[in-house]
């Protein structure tokens, strides 16, 4: 990506803000000094094309026929959020890069192409149990499927320690799971309460396919256990406030 700088006396800034679905990202971030930054967030310009196309945003119970513009309108998504962020650097705009985290190579390679540019970085991650980013990804309009809620928690979760080495003392990790939240992972509740065994089946597979879908399902649910034994230590929203508000005016 080739880019012209404009020339700036203040240092540029940019906050990674990672979390799963339902972590309440925007909410957390309304509590946060953060109005100077300008966000970056393709969730933004997709729903915006799903609602204007007519066919909402209830991804679920799409037909293949709407599956299939949806799809293309993620690829619109996609280039407009490219074009923006570009346009962002380009003018050393302070910026918030909002997404999951769940891959830390691709996020980490953009952290690096920013401080090339001269930008100061900053990572803040929201953290919520598996429930609960279950229970709010049911409730809202585009919700994903409860198999990918819970590959992307762990995904975030193992790339914690990545992460925390990565920012050192910018990195900020913000507790936002309500008090009476259930934290604890039994898949048999978990299968029932959000999973619809309604839903056709495909395709019938084989007995070796059977074996391999029950070993990963085995695999991700034992790995969801140890991630919430080993829960991180987490940043009071008074710290996280100082903290932005150190980075910000460092920059000054």
């Amino acid at each position: 990506m080739r880019i012209r700088i404009k020339e700036t006396q203040q240092t540029p800034q940019a906050i990674f803000m990672a979390g799963p679905a339902g972590a309440g990202k925007s909410f957390v971030a309304k509590s946060l000094p953060l109005s100077k930054f300008q966000v970056i967030n393709i969730d933004d310009t997709y729903e915006e094309l799903l609602k204007a196309s007519g066919i909402g945003t209830n991804i679920k119970d799409f037909s293949p026929e709407e599956l299939s513009q949806a799809a293309k309108m993620m690829g619109q998504a996609q280039k407009t959020t490219r074009e923006k962020y570009t346009n962002a650097l380009e003018n050393l705009n302070d910026i918030i890069i909002d997404g999951t985290g769940a891959a830390s190579r691709p996020l980490l390679k953009k952290k690096q192409e920013l401080e090339d540019l001269g930008y100061e970085t900053l990572m803040l991650m929201i953290w919520v149990s598996p429930i609960t980013s279950l229970e709010r990804n049911a409730n809202r309009d585009r919700s994903l499927l409860p198999s990918i809620v819970l590959r992307t928690w762990r995904d975030i979760n193992q790339n914690i320690e990545t992460y925390k080495q990565a920012f050192g003392n910018n990195f900020i990790m913000i507790n936002n799971n309500p008090k009476d939240a259930e934290t604890n992972f039994d898949e048999k509740e978990i299968k029932a309460r959000f999973f619809d065994t309604s839903l056709a089946k495909g395709k019938p597979k084989t007995p070796e396919e059977i074996a391999k879908l029950k070993a990963n399902k085995e695999e991700l649910n034992n790995t969801i256990k140890l991630l919430i034994q080993k829960q991180p230590k987490f940043t009071s929203i008074e710290d996280a406030k100082s903290k932005i508000q150190a980075f910000i005016k460092w920059s000054n």
